[in-house]
């Protein structure tokens, strides 16, 4: 019971690492997000979120940044923001595609069953038990896979990705 014990708590360790290994392979590292000249780079018609000094954000359409400042065509009509009220701003990019993370679920969740069942299987038994050990290691690696890309494929759906192109020091 004891060594069944050991062998979960290893496995929610590996399942643990390697989404971590995930999580920090995908964050971006943006060194210089105070730097204006991004915000000139970019092209009209970027669906931008600006956040205020007066702790409004304001979401909208770029028409055109310079160095005082950017337009925005809103909800409610154009608005023009000076530079020194602007704390930070997000690129509103489209949705992330829902199949790439589905894949990404797959293999997780593929790994993450086949350690669950190889844990399992780790008996020196070479009985009658060994064969059903090779069938669960076999069926506990299937589900993981499916259960991995029913997570990646909602994961990959959900909502629009914001980046970072400016933030005020």
């Amino acid at each position: 019971m004891h060594n069944r014990l050991r062998q979960f708590a290893t496995l929610v360790l590996v399942g643990s690492l390697m989404l971590s290994a995930v999580t920090v392979a995908g964050a971006k590292n943006n060194p210089q997000r105070n730097d204006w000249s991004k915000v000139t780079a970019l092209t009209a018609g970027s669906k931008l979120a600006v956040k205020l000094r007066n702790g409004k954000t304001v979401n909208g359409t770029l028409n055109n940044a310079s160095d005082a400042g950017l337009s925005l065509a809103a909800k409610n009509g154009p608005i023009d923001v000076k530079r020194d009220d602007v704390v930070s701003i997000h690129e509103v990019v489209k949705k992330r595609s829902a199949a790439k993370a589905a894949l990404i679920g797959t293999g997780i969740g593929a790994g993450v069953g086949a350690a669950t069942g190889a844990i399992g299987d780790a008996s020196n038994d070479d009985g009658f038990a060994e064969g059903i050990d090779s069938i669960a290691t076999a069926a506990l690696t299937v589900a993981g896979a499916g259960v991995g890309a029913l997570v990646g494929y909602f994961v990959g759906r959900s909502g629009n990705k914001r980046v970072l192109v400016y933030e005020a020091k």
